[in-house]
């Protein structure tokens, strides 16, 4: 099922629209949903789907003969129904296609566009000087799409690469927001929908393993935890395909699930010299497996922490090392059951908060508060209480407002002393005339704090208000 993505799609179509030459790329992480965003678009569209195999030269360029020879144009072939001739190069196969494309809106697709170059090294040289003759009289429609993310930022989009200055778009297809997760997994519960979302991610394919057939424990035994199901072995998959070296991306990773957030704590937990760590790290920043925070508000920029950013990576390396020995021996059911009624509540706490910044913007972007500009945490020292103390969400607006807010993921109401606190710390950033407080709670409010909140301002919003799964 195809959800979301109506932006991408809607720039991809104003593009197709121009019936000028467009050269848009698209890329992003693996599983992402890169391939059913352009499957989607060129539905009822004249198009050629080349996918580029980890091969050879020659079997790419027969691969992409016959997919040339399968475009049918007013619903009649190019080709015979015979076997496809083979061009006796790339060039003299993509000359055949922008030839075609002088007459009638043709979209060419190469997807993992990574793979044709690693098999030739000339394609990107050939690419560029055929859109410098052709483009004029072209209404070529080239899609280059690859899951490689540093070679698509700097040698398709960088500017040493042949083929700098000639996209006419880049669309950096992103995992899901909450919002576009829950259209995947309508008709769950809302409490269900966050719970999947803080173990699965936004990756559409991540969140497509959830049956809303089987209870959240039973998902996790089905679905996560057995040795053979696909969730399982993810984790290991992806840093084999995206990294030389994942044994020392696996303990880095292990150090930051561990709690650690510098990056010399990292490197000493994970056994690694501070330098090559600083360049694991930023590895795994482009992969969008961790980032690295900042508090929003802060005069010391140096106060950061690294976190990881992809919650399968987050729950996995949270639960499987420790349960692993059990899970192996056949008690994936069990270790399921304890997860779910021990630590589950706990783990998905950062998720909400995560989930509620999302709303934010979202509510921002439609109008309804104020225009967020910079949206995140805070974290420092109390002195009037000598304490460290944090505000889950620190949203910086126009107009030199500010949003707090605080985030309660927990089975009981949420009460004034919560509110008093949020109204504190929020005082030690800022002016409370320039801000507006926000309660968030996945069980709603009691009476107390629902009259303080009237009498202060502050907006109390619970799960069911944020409209998941609808």
């Amino acid at each position: 099922m195809f959800v979301g993505r109506e932006r991408e799609l809607a720039t991809l179509e104003r593009l197709y629209r121009s019936d000028a030459f467009q050269m848009p790329v698209v890329y992003g992480r693996r599983r992402v949903g890169k391939t059913s965003l352009i499957v989607e678009f060129v539905k009822g569209k004249p198009a050629i789907f080349f996918s580029a195999r980890e091969s050879t030269a020659k079997e790419n360029l027969v691969a992409l003969s016959q997919a040339i020879a399968d475009l049918r144009l007013d619903g009649t072939p190019v080709a015979s129904d015979t076997a496809a001739p083979v061009f006796a190069n790339f060039e003299e196969a993509f000359t055949h296609v922008f030839t075609l494309a002088q007459q009638q809106r043709i979209v060419l697709v190469i997807d993992e566009f990574p793979y044709l170059v690693q098999s030739d090294r000339s394609v990107s040289s050939v690419l560029q000087h055929l859109i410098d003759r052709h483009k004029e009289g072209s209404r070529l429609f080239l899609i280059l799409c690859g899951s490689s993310m540093s070679f698509m930022e700097h040698q398709v989009l960088g500017y040493k690469s042949p083929l700098y200055g000639r996209r006419t778009a880049q669309i950096k297809v992103q995992p899901f927001d909450i919002m576009q997760a829950s259209l995947l997994l309508s008709g769950s519960s809302s409490e269900d929908i966050v719970t999947w979302y803080g173990i699965a991610g936004g990756i559409p394919l991540y969140l497509e393993q959830f049956d809303a057939a089987l209870s959240l424990a039973e998902n996790l035994a089905t679905n996560v935890l057995q040795p053979d199901c696909f969730l399982f072995g993810e984790p290991d998959s992806f840093l084999q395909q995206e990294v030389r070296e994942p044994a020392r991306y696996n303990a880095v990773i292990r150090a930051i699930a561990n709690g650690e957030g510098r990056l010399t704590d990292i490197a000493d937990a994970a056994g690694i010299e501070r330098t090559a760590a600083a360049g694991y790290l930023k590895g795994l920043e482009e992969l969008g497996i961790v980032r690295l925070e900042k508090p929003v508000v802060d005069a010391n920029r140096k106060k950061t922490r690294y976190v990881l950013n992809d919650n399968l990576f987050r729950f996995w390396y949270r639960f499987v090392p420790r349960y692993l020995t059990p899970i192996q021996a056949g008690r994936a059911e069990e270790v399921a059951h304890l997860i779910a009624a021990d630590h589950l509540s706990t783990f998905t706490g950062p998720v909400f908060e995560e989930v509620c910044r999302q709303w934010l913007v979202a509510s921002s972007g439609r109008g309804e508060i104020p225009l967020v500009l910079d949206v995140g945490r805070w974290w420092g020292t109390d002195n009037a209480r000598r304490e460290q103390a944090e505000i889950d969400i620190v949203a910086l607006c126009d107009e030199n407002s500010m949003i707090c807010g605080e985030c309660k993921w927990q089975a009981k109401q949420t009460d004034i002393e919560v509110l008093r606190t949020l109204q504190h710390r929020a005082s030690l950033i800022g002016s409370a005339d320039a801000q507006r407080l926000f309660l968030f709670s996945k069980s709603g409010f009691t009476d107390a704090c629902r009259a303080e909140a009237a009498s202060c301002g502050c907006c109390l919003v619970t799960l069911a208000d944020m409209g998941l799964g609808q």
